[in-house]
């Protein structure tokens, strides 16, 4: 749902400027004083579309964006301040500016230095609102997709549908849960209702049950616990963690669920911890020198492992969307499988909670 209000504020904010923008070189080119106030009049009332649109696209990119550390997103963060400034500081008083003026019929050598300010911040604004839109629709692999051939896709991505499945394209490995290679389409529909006759894929089951994408109230809260030790720190978000045992299981003497500290750095080497970091499938576990930034740890061929009776386990894939959580790895990490996490689209464990199989 965010990821349409974004889009739509988005594009409705585009499409205000470029038609200020053109019908205010069309008025002054072809139009007279009178057509030229019109305009002006119409562009100052505008506004009070244009500016909710522009907060409310602003707002919901921030929040989708977040945790995103990717070029494109990199990019996006970058105009959007860019964009807001040139709005508020040239473009909401040049207009108030220029219809007063024209209204009263003052065409002098103020009104048209305003009036090519504005034209060139808007100028400015279209641009960089269009590379925005651009580069949210190659984020969602809505364009950009092309690998050689027309008809599919020139990156591997997986993509959430809104109470759907999850549609991985190009994706250069899908192994199943005794090992064999699945052999993967160009595009295949994933099913993560946990109720499709035909897994690991999509049958359109969710449509017959019901299967909600929304936010659960009882989603574990986002946020980055350190655990420092003399030699190393483990950083730790529960919100990714698929509860594998993969920590527990290879280093008990440091990773201790039920202890409180569950993870002590100390009790070990770091180069053991390193291992472990990297046997972690989520990439909920990080490391670092102390006080410096984490760093995950990726081993594995690029792909989607689908593990037995338990979730997609996914290595070297973008997510369209973003690992969207605090110190996330857009590398590695664990989607649900089942249907019943309340953290989606990551798996929280639930499968073994609820006693989910294959079958």
């Amino acid at each position: 749902m965010k990821t349409r209000i974004h889009a739509a504020a988005g594009m409705i904010g585009l499409l205000m400027i470029l038609t200020f923008w053109t019908s205010t070189v069309i008025s002054e080119l072809f139009g007279s004083h009178e057509t030229v106030a019109m305009v002006k009049g119409l562009v100052l009332k505008g506004m009070f579309i244009l500016i909710p649109a522009m907060a409310i696209a602003g707002g919901s990119g921030t929040v989708m964006g977040k945790n995103r550390t990717d070029a494109l997103a990199s990019a996006k963060k970058k105009r959007m301040p860019i964009i807001a400034m040139n709005g508020l500081i040239i473009l909401l008083p040049s207009a108030w500016f220029l219809a007063g003026k024209s209204a009263a019929g003052e065409f002098d050598t103020m009104f048209y230095l305003v009036q090519v300010l504005e034209l060139t911040a808007g100028a400015a604004n279209l641009t960089m609102m269009a590379l925005n839109v651009r580069d949210g629709l190659t984020m969602t692999g809505k364009i950009g997709g092309g690998s050689g051939s027309p008809k599919g896709p020139r990156q591997p991505v997986i993509e959430e549908r809104d109470a759907g499945p999850l549609v991985a394209k190009a994706i250069p490995r899908l192994t199943g849960p005794s090992g064999e290679d699945l052999a993967p389409q160009a595009v295949v529909a994933l099913c993560r209702c946990g109720q499709s006759k035909d897994k690991p894929y999509c049958d359109g089951s969710h449509s017959a049950v019901g299967f909600t994408t929304d936010v659960s109230a009882d989603r574990t809260p986002d946020g980055v616990r350190v655990f420092k030790g003399q030699e190393i720190d483990v950083h730790y978000n529960r919100l990714l963690c698929s509860h594998a045992g993969e920590c527990g299981a290879r280093l008990k003497s440091v990773f201790a669920p039920g202890s409180d500290p569950w993870i002590t750095p100390d009790n070990a080497a770091p180069e053991q911890i390193k291992e472990v970091v990297g046997a972690c499938p989520s990439g909920a576990l990080a490391w670092s020198d102390p006080g410096a930034q984490p760093q995950h740890v990726v081993a594995g061929q690029p792909g989607i492992t689908v593990e037995r009776n338990g979730p997609f386990r996914v290595t070297d894939i973008p997510l369209a969307s973003g690992v969207q959580a605090e110190g996330a790895s857009p590398d590695k990490y664990v989607l649900c499988r089942c249907g019943a996490s309340k953290n989606k689209p990551f798996c929280d464990g639930s499968h073994s909670d609820i006693g989910w199989t294959d079958a």
